[in-house]
C-alpha cells in the first residue's frame, strides 16, 4: 500500500563523479592557489611599504623636533631683546 509518497531507491541518488568534475575541481584549486599567491605577494609589498613609511615617519619626526628646537632658540633670543 502506497501512502501518496513516491519512494525512490537509495542508489538512484548517488551520482558518481565524472572525469569532468575532477578537472573542474583541479581548476578551482589552481584558481585558489593563484589567489593565495597574489595575496602573499600583496602582503609582502604592503609590509615593505609599511616599513618604508615607518622609516619616513621617524625621519620626519626627528626633523620636526630639530625645527622645534631651532624655533624655541630663536624665540628665546627674541624675548631677550
Amino acid at each position: 500500500m502506497q501512502m501518496g509518497l513516491d519512494f525512490i531507491q537509495e542508489n538512484q541518488y548517488i551520482i558518481a563523479p565524472s572525469e569532468g568534475d575532477c578537472s573542474v575541481e583541479t581548476e578551482l584549486f589552481e584558481k585558489l592557489e593563484e589567489k593565495i599567491s597574489n595575496l602573499l605577494t600583496n602582503y609582502a609589498a604592503l609590509k615593505e611599504e609599511n616599513r618604508i613609511l615607518a622609516d619616513e615617519n621617524e625621519r620626519l619626526r626627528q626633523e620636526r623636533e630639530g625645527l622645534k628646537g631651532r624655533v624655541d632658540a630663536i624665540l628665546s633670543k627674541l624675548e631677550g631683546v
